[in-house]
């Protein structure tokens, strides 16, 4: 429904017509197709070089931020304090990160990409990009289409997240 103003208001799904929800399951398919696209993707690069997407996603991080604390990670990465510990733990165990305590703070631990994560995570950078090189084929006008309503899509849903 869209007021005076031109702009989309709330609207009770008892007043949606049919129209407005097919749309709306449209548009969720089409993000579903993608996900599952580009999971199944990552996956495969992962699987080649004996890892997993969210190991690369770590690992890239602490390549990107080292000497970061768990939390900070977390955040970074957009997953829960328990799910990045757990996948740390692996890193740690298989020599890709270490686990550093402050001189200031003996309580407190950063993280750091080892050497040979290092080289793991340039590898999978490099199969990674290559895989999705084609993206490349989208026109700049495209591109920029698809990040700004991206972003439109990812504020909507971010204020009906604060309004329920």
């Amino acid at each position: 429904m869209r007021n005076n103003m031109g702009h989309h208001t709330e609207q009770s799904v008892e007043d949606m017509d049919i129209d407005s929800k097919e749309q709306i399951r449209e548009v969720l398919h089409s993000f579903n197709q993608v996900k599952h696209s580009l999971f199944n993707l990552l996956r495969k690069n992962a699987d080649a070089l004996g890892t997993t997407f969210m190991q690369y996603h770590v690992l890239r991080t602490l390549h990107d931020h080292p000497d970061i604390g768990l939390s900070e990670l977390a955040d970074l990465i957009l997953l829960g304090n328990s799910t990045t510990s757990g996948v740390v733990e692996r890193l740690v165990k298989s020599g890709l990160v270490i686990r550093k305590r402050l001189e200031s703070d003996r309580r407190s631990v950063t993280l750091r990409i080892t050497d040979e994560g290092d080289a793991l995570q340039d590898r999978m950078e490099r199969a990674y990009m290559q895989s999705l090189s084609p993206l490349n084929q989208l026109s700049d006008k495209d591109r920029q289409d698809l990040l700004r309503i991206q972003q439109q899509v990812n504020e909507i849903l971010q204020q009906q997240g604060e309004i329920v």
